[in-house]
């Protein structure tokens, strides 16, 4: 469920660097020889944790909503992560354990969860949570009104089609046994339906969320932190502030959190190094490689490991790209080589579709891989012959090739551009928003071919075979299935292994529907890109979790008493 602006790329000037910026309304005038020094904590490592203090973020783009039960994306996810809580989550090691519910129990050969939530948890609008809440919220997120894309995911459950379709009023699967025990039963043994709980779409949100989903509705749940009363500003910010009911004791450490959204990278480093900006994580790569570079900054960043896959999505029921064919010869003209050396040491070079830092990966999988021989040989049973010689056959058309003047996607569209022109295919670059090219993509009309991006929500070969591939991840709109790929060996293989307990007969089952997409070719896979992250000194505790792409729950602020005009000034001076 995580498609994501890519990192934003842009030259950087090395040696004296000169920029104007806003700044809090004020124009900043940077003309810095190197990088700013970092902001010193006030205290050692030896100090405990205090409460109090703002942690302030940026992003290149804008959020969809924060609404669990809406189309969600990788800007929207880590917010609502941080305001609504699920029966269960993730921990530091992506093991999924309890957080509203105290406890579970699996009964009837795994098709039956029992959960029973902790007394007392308060959330955001005063309420006590309960079943009920637990169920209506269910509900309300898998009601077929809900323009929520990840609603298949949780069509296992007992009664979801007489749901979908509007033959039933609710799900007879989720049950209410009591004031704090609710149970979910499966048609199936579903070995990621835990995983799949621990994700945003079913957590529980507050009862003025009703029971349909509404697009004026005020977000409000039972995570560590609420939205302030007037905190949103779409298209500009956001202000989280603490839920001082939540159910952890102590936690969170943070008064708030704070979003500017829209922000270029070039914005975002000079906040950062001036301390208006805690925490970052869109530098371009000439920043990226000058503050790892510099001994003083390079204990306070990381890189995040290879969780994700770019690539190029081919909408199937779209010409050329209905021609199996034609999306065999883009598979084969991509030189991913070309993509890596946009940014070494950040991008990994993907045939396939599972990348290398999930379960399920095997390196010893050729995948798809360039061929520019091969590419013309596919052209033409396709169809449509290619002379490289006389520039002449091809198709005949150009194709709209929708990019967000953003990030990487730039970069990469410019090579795709050449790669395809010499197989006949001419692709025409159109720059939209970010929000735009969502739209287009998630429209079985909308784009032939576009770029295609996901990362993990969990550990495992599902996160991806089943929201990007199979065919019940197809909506009319707001689905993930870009490419509106439907194969109905590949679905067979997804549900058998959903179902099925023994690791290795998983791997061999993910194997088979691995080298189906790798064949039929609904994507050119191309890369995974592992981001980097920069924090100041002073920000505390651990960020660093293998599912969420930014946690506070447990950060802190260890910085002297510094307002944001003294920073500014600071800033100025430099």
């Amino acid at each position: 469920m995580r498609s994501t602006p890519a990192t934003p790329e842009r030259p950087s000037p090395t040696g004296l660097t000169c920029a104007a910026i806003t700044l809090g309304g004020l124009a900043l005038m940077g003309c810095t020889q190197g990088l700013a020094p970092p902001i010193a904590a006030e205290h050692g490592e030896d100090v405990p944790p205090r409460r109090g203090g703002t942690l302030r973020m940026a992003e290149i783009g804008d959020l969809r909503t924060l609404d669990p039960a809406g189309a969600a994306d990788g800007v929207s996810l880590p917010i609502m992560h941080m305001m609504f809580a699920g029966l269960v989550d993730f921990d530091d090691r992506a093991n999924v354990v309890p957080e509203l519910a105290e406890r579970w129990e699996t009964t009837d050969d795994g098709r039956v969860y029992r959960f029973a939530l902790r007394p007392g948890v308060v959330m955001h609008d005063g309420n006590e949570l309960t079943a009920e809440d637990v169920k209506r919220s269910v509900e309300r997120a898998l009601h077929p009104s809900a323009p929520n894309p990840s609603g298949s995911l949780f069509d296992g459950l007992v009664g979801f089609d007489d749901f979908a379709t509007g033959r039933a009023d609710h799900i007879n699967g989720v049950e209410v046994e009591g004031r704090y025990v609710v149970r979910f039963r499966l048609k199936e043994r579903d070995a990621a339906f835990l995983a799949l709980l621990a994700m945003e779409p079913l957590r529980p949100v507050c009862k003025t969320g009703g029971l349909r989903y509404s697009d004026d509705w005020l977000p409000c749940g039972a995570g560590p932190f609420r939205l302030r009363p007037g905190g949103w500003e779409r298209g500009m910010s956001l202000r989280l502030v603490r839920h001082e009911a939540y159910f952890r004791p102590g936690l969170p450490y943070l008064d708030g959190v704070e979003w500017t959204f829209n922000m270029q990278a070039l914005a975002q480093r000079f906040r950062f190094e001036a301390g208006a900006i805690d925490l970052v994580r869109s530098l371009s790569q000439a920043d990226q490689r000058r503050f790892s570079a510099d001994p003083r900054w390079k204990p306070f960043g990381r890189s995040d490991a290879d969780t994700n896959v770019y690539g190029e999505s081919m909408n199937t029921r779209i010409p050329p790209f209905d021609n199996i064919e034609v999306r065999r010869a883009v598979a084969s003209a991509i030189n991913r080589e070309h993509y890596r050396l946009l940014k070494p040491g950040y991008m990994t070079v993907m045939t396939q579709l599972v990348p290398p830092n999930v379960p399920g990966y095997d390196s010893s999988v050729e995948g798809q891989h360039y061929d520019y021989g091969v590419a013309l040989e596919h052209m033409r049973k396709a169809g449509y012959p290619y002379d490289p010689v006389t520039g002449v056959g091809g198709w005949p058309l150009p194709i709209d090739y929708p990019l967000y003047d953003r990030g990487l996607l730039v970069f990469t569209a410019q090579l795709l551009q050449q790669d395809l022109a010499k197989i006949g295919l001419r692709i025409e670059l159109r720059l939209v928003s970010w929000q735009a090219f969502l739209a287009l993509q998630e429209r079985p009309a909308g784009a032939a071919l576009s770029q295609g991006n996901w990362d993990m929500d969990y550990p495992d070969p599902s996160s991806f075979f089943d929201p990007l591939f199979t065919t019940r991840a197809i909506g009319p709109e707001g689905g993930h299935n870009t490419a509106f790929y439907s194969n109905r060996r590949l679905d067979d293989l997804a549900a058998e292994a959903r179902r099925e307990p023994q690791t290795e007969r998983r791997r061999s089952l993910y194997a088979e529907a691995g080298a189906i997409l790798c064949n039929d070719a609904p994507w050119a896979f191309a890369y995974s890109h592992h981001a980097y992250r920069l924090r100041q000194p002073y920000v505390r505790g651990d960020f660093a979790h293998p599912i969420w792409a930014v946690d506070a729950m447990a950060a802190w602020l260890d910085r002297a008493g510094r307002s944001l005009e003294q920073a500014l000034g600071e800033g100025l001076r430099r």
